[in-house]
């Protein structure tokens, strides 16, 4: 699940309006991404005589990149590989946001050696075994989901979902269909709500990386193509729908969700009439062709989950977020050989668990976790943030900070959400709420110069965090 577009900061231009696949380059210092053939030959090093020798480099050319606001004499520079730097190499693809990683096309390395690649993914078989020796059955009703959520800390399956409030409304409901039986959402429907020329991100299962497609492309691909004929296997995993008019009251997220996301708390404490548009992470639609395959990940922030299975059906390895299986999943980003390597084999404490039609699922905050989908799948989830979890969310935007995940892959305006929380938390007398251990982690996070926030009731943040830092256990 993604946020917003990536604006370069040279051509000013979104990666919505990229033509064919130009490489992206990411700052070092910060999260500003440029394309590559955007920059001037003449801050590039070694010296290029023109640019027709910009264009033809390609991305393990790349050894790191400085923007302007950072660059010697506030130029920008672009080092080529076999010249000295202290920096290790730049992410310079966009990627699904998962993770930071080398691709590998496993088909194309395989093709006429071992065509069952173009249907599987090589992780695949090691997937299942992981799967079988961790699978559980782990449920809740909806009544202990929404009495008992603070205290609820590994994933599980709500055994009765049609209580929990959660809603998705039928083609019926929406006119789309005449007839009296019940036609639950799909492709199909969805582009004739959103419209054939809808941009979605596709990731291909191989490679793990996304194209732009149209919602007409992708609904071809996934409902007028046999799958023995899809030419790979893909995903869409990025589909936010909470600002489309039938879905404001056509999905209803659990009451557990409603009653605990943090933004809703927060978000209009305080509000001006210039605030920033409230993050867009409730409401997603993920649609999975058979076979895919989603690699170990965090969900941006750390955020915990609802999954409603709408048809098909998906396999879940999930890992709790401790030191140990952080600290793998850390080494495991960073490792040249990422792709070769199945991270649920390094990783403890496993719990399996497969999802059919009318599940629901609820995975909290931090959990690692990989997906198989058996067959084709179509899914609607949400993010969200809670009190509950403020320090393991905050170690995981720490993790995302040190595997370099660019903005557009992470939680939208965090900075602003977190800076509400504490106003919220210390105006509303709602501080014992939460531990010392979060007031300390909100502190120092504050706290950071890289976090610009302006409090509402505050004169400088500052004062909000000298504020907050009265609230630890054992402070004077």
């Amino acid at each position: 699940m993604t946020s917003d577009t990536v604006k370069c900061q040279f051509c000013n231009k979104d990666d919505s309006e990229d033509v064919g696949q130009p490489i992206w380059v990411g700052c070092e210092v910060c999260d500003r991404w440029i394309h590559l053939i955007c920059i001037p030959i003449q801050y590039v090093s070694p010296k290029m005589e023109d640019i027709a020798e910009l264009l033809k480099l390609k991305e393990r050319n790349v050894a790191y990149f400085k923007c302007q606001h950072h660059g010697k004499e506030s130029d920008p520079i672009l080092k080529l590989k076999g010249t000295p730097t202290k920096t290790t190499d730049a992410v310079t693809k966009k990627r699904n946001g998962l993770r930071d990683k080398r691709p590998i096309d496993y088909i194309a390395l395989n093709e006429g050696d071992d065509k069952r690649l173009k249907h599987e993914h090589p992780h695949m078989q090691a997937f299942l075994l992981c799967f079988e020796k961790w699978r559980v059955s782990k449920t809740i009703t909806s009544k202990e989901l929404e009495s008992d959520f603070r205290t609820v800390k590994i994933p599980l399956k709500v055994s009765d979902p049609a209580n929990s409030g959660m809603y998705v409304v039928s083609a019926n409901e929406l006119g789309l269909v005449d007839s009296k039986d019940v036609s639950k959402l799909n492709v199909e429907y969805l582009t004739q709500i959103m419209g054939g020329d809808c941009p979605v991100d596709v990731m291909d299962v191989q490679t793990q990386l996304n194209e732009k497609w149209n919602l007409s492309q992708w609904n071809k691909y996934y409902s007028h193509t046999a799958p023995a004929s899809r030419d790979r296997i893909r995903n869409v995993i990025s589909l936010e729908v909470s600002h489309v008019q039938c879905f404001e009251d056509g999905i209803r997220r659990p009451n557990a969700v409603i009653r605990n996301d943090l933004v809703d708390i927060v978000w209009n404490f305080g509000r001006t009439e210039t605030e920033m548009q409230r993050p867009k992470v409730t409401k997603y639609i993920l649609m999975s062709v058979g076979n895919a395959y989603t690699d170990f990940h965090l969900d941006f922030a750390g955020t915990s989950v609802y999954y409603n299975v709408i048809s098909g059906s998906k396999k879940f390895i999930f890992f709790p977020p401790t030191p140990y299986n952080l600290q793998r999943y850390t080494k495991w980003c960073d490792d040249d050989n990422q792709n070769l390597i199945f991270l649920g084999d390094l990783l403890q404490d496993g719990i399996a668990m497969e999802v059919k039609e009318g599940d629901l699922l609820m995975i909290p905050c931090g959990y690692l976790h990989a997906v198989f989908t058996p067959e084709d799948s179509f899914i609607v989830g949400g993010n969200f943030l809670t009190l509950r979890d403020i320090e393991t969310q905050l170690n995981v935007v720490e993790i995302e900070q040190q595997t370099r995940v660019p903005k557009k892959f992470t939680f939208p305006q965090f900075e602003h959400v977190m800076g509400k929380t504490c106003e919220w938390l210390l105006d509303s007398g709602q501080i014992g709420a939460v531990t010392s251990q979060d007031i300390e982690k909100l502190s120092s996070y504050l706290s950071s110069p890289k976090i610009k926030y302006r409090p509402n009731n505050y004169h400088s943040k500052k004062e909000l965090v000298a504020e907050l830092k009265k609230h630890i256990k054992g402070s004077d």
